[in-house]
């Protein structure tokens, strides 16, 4: 009885708002003065391009989970319709990367209640002990509001989403009320921007980052009222909403910055905390409080939230056998999550904050690693529907395309670690059938490194051509799936160790 109580709680409501509060995060303090450093005036035509990316990618992940409603569906996709060799570079790239998030929120959070808390929160640009402290703080919270189970989450996402969209608004109303200049847009040469800045603007600026919430949705596939309708509906009305805000905030930005901190055009407009400082310029000091609040509930939203995602794509990975046996068990039916994938994941993140230096030092690689974990929903797509393969190979170019306007140092650090941790695995579960882990594992890797080596996005291109085709062909699919059943007649690694 309790189990079916536990089922299917989350209504299209929750859902939507679910996505929205992991769509406003830390990103939308920083993201408006980025975009316009990176766009100029082309800022809103990027936001859109980004928008229309995000839907599609999300259409494509929609149509795998809505037939396969599991649990953490995120990172089961290519064990879904291939096998878990072939999916771990993909599972561990988005596990890896909602991980650093859920540490990213909690630095950012702690940066923003620097000032008030003393000079000892900083040091050099970086947390001091103190502030790391602070920090663990907030992701014990987090831990606490996932310990208390999805009801709860629910019920307390649906008011922090409700303060969370209202600040926003609010400081809007009142920047557009007391100093709006649209001359702003006409008097600035935008001559320097070009239509490849509108695109690189989408991974430099932070708008992957700030979207990236569409996925949540995904993660509690085996949760949500109705899967086959409401996913897909949340994903494409929460990135409206969330677009519509985003624009809203740019505009005000742009036209709200005062004229004598534009001599130097767009670029030269670079505040540490972009909000806060320009209603400081412009007298503003009211908002002071209630943005610093809103800095504190923004990302902690988005970190107590992906903390409970990260658990259930933990526990996909353990059910594929990616991952340890023991993490997708002990699944508490008042708690709706794995014990020991939340723990795993919540250790990370403590790991993971004590060595960051910044959050805008992690956000580029955590964009990077979200992109390689959106591969996987157009691969998917095409290998289980094929009559999809053409709308799923201009997704995968796009989303390579993207990939080549990180900085090449971020590339090669996420390489880095999608392939140490994927030849990890290979070695550990798939030292005795090393033809087979070649075979699986090892295209997307050679894939990664070949795009790295690229330095033209017309080469990527035509490598990402050619690898979605060689991925989604039915011989190839068909040999991955006669492995996959093979290998589930086995028991798992772990298990044969308890039994020993």
């Amino acid at each position: 009885m309790i189990k079916s109580r536990e089922k299917h709680q989350i209504s299209l409501f929750s859902a939507v708002l679910l996505c929205c509060t992991c769509m406003v995060g830390s990103g939308w303090l920083f993201s408006s003065q980025l975009v316009a450093q990176n766009a100029g005036n082309y800022a809103f035509l990027s936001w859109i391009v980004a928008a229309v990316i995000i839907i599609g990618i999300g259409t494509c992940l929609s149509a795998v989970v809505t037939q396969h409603p599991h649990r953490g569906a995120t990172t089961r996709m290519s064990a879904i319709s291939h096998n878990a060799m072939f999916g771990i570079p993909f599972a561990f790239a988005n596990w890896f990367g909602i991980a650093v998030v859920i540490a990213t929120e909690a630095q950012a959070t702690t940066q923003y209640l620097a000032p008030f808390l003393g000079k000892g929160i900083m040091h050099n640009g970086s947390l001091s002990i103190t502030g790391k402290a602070i920090g663990v703080g907030l992701l014990c919270l987090y831990l606490l509001i996932n310990w208390y189970g999805l009801k709860l989450l629910s019920r307390v996402n649906n008011i922090i989403t409700v303060l969370k969209i209202f600040t926003p608004l609010f400081v809007i109303t009142i920047l557009l009320v007391s100093h709006i200049d649209i001359s702003n847009f006409t008097q600035i040469d935008n001559s320097s921007y070009s239509s490849k800045d509108i695109i690189t603007a989408i991974v430099t600026s932070g708008m992957i980052y700030s979207f990236n919430g569409f996925q949540v949705i995904a993660s509690f596939a085996s949760e949500i009222k109705n899967p086959k309708k409401n996913i897909p509906l949340t994903i494409i009305i929460s990135v409206l909403i969330v677009l519509a805000f985003y624009l809203l905030l740019q505009f005000t930005f742009m036209a709200a910055v005062p004229k004598e901190m534009l001599t130097h055009g767009w670029v030269g407009v670079n505040m540490d905390s972009p909000i806060v400082g320009l209603t400081m310029v412009l007298g503003l000091n009211f908002l002071m409080l209630l943005l610093l609040a809103d800095s504190v509930i923004a990302p902690s939203a988005v970190g107590y939230t992906y903390l409970g995602t990260s658990s259930r794509m933990l526990f996909a990975m353990s059910k594929e056998k990616q991952a340890p046996g023991f993490l997708s068990r002990h699944i508490n039916p008042k708690r709706g999550f794995s014990v020991p994938s939340m723990m795993v994941n919540f250790t990370i993140a403590v790991i993971f904050l004590l060595q960051a230096q910044s959050w805008a030092g992690l956000m580029v690689i955590v964009t990077m690693l979200h992109l390689i974990g959106y591969m996987a929903a157009p691969i998917s797509m095409s290998a289980l529907n094929p009559k999809t393969k053409p709308f799923g190979l201009i997704i995968f170019i796009i989303i390579t395309i993207l990939m080549m306007t990180v900085p090449a140092h971020d590339i090669l650090l996420s390489n880095i670690v999608i392939t140490t941790l994927s030849v990890g695995y290979m070695i550990i579960h798939g030292r005795k059938h090393i033809k087979e882990s070649l075979m699986f594992g090892s295209p997307f890797l050679l894939f990664l490194w070949s795009v790295y080596f690229s330095h033209s996005m017309i080469i990527a291109s035509i490598l990402a051509v050619i690898f979605f085709l060689f991925v989604t062909h039915s011989r190839y699919v068909d040999t991955c799936r006669h492995y996959r059943n093979k290998q589930r007649q086995q028991p798992h690694p772990t298990e044969k160790i308890a039994q020993t």
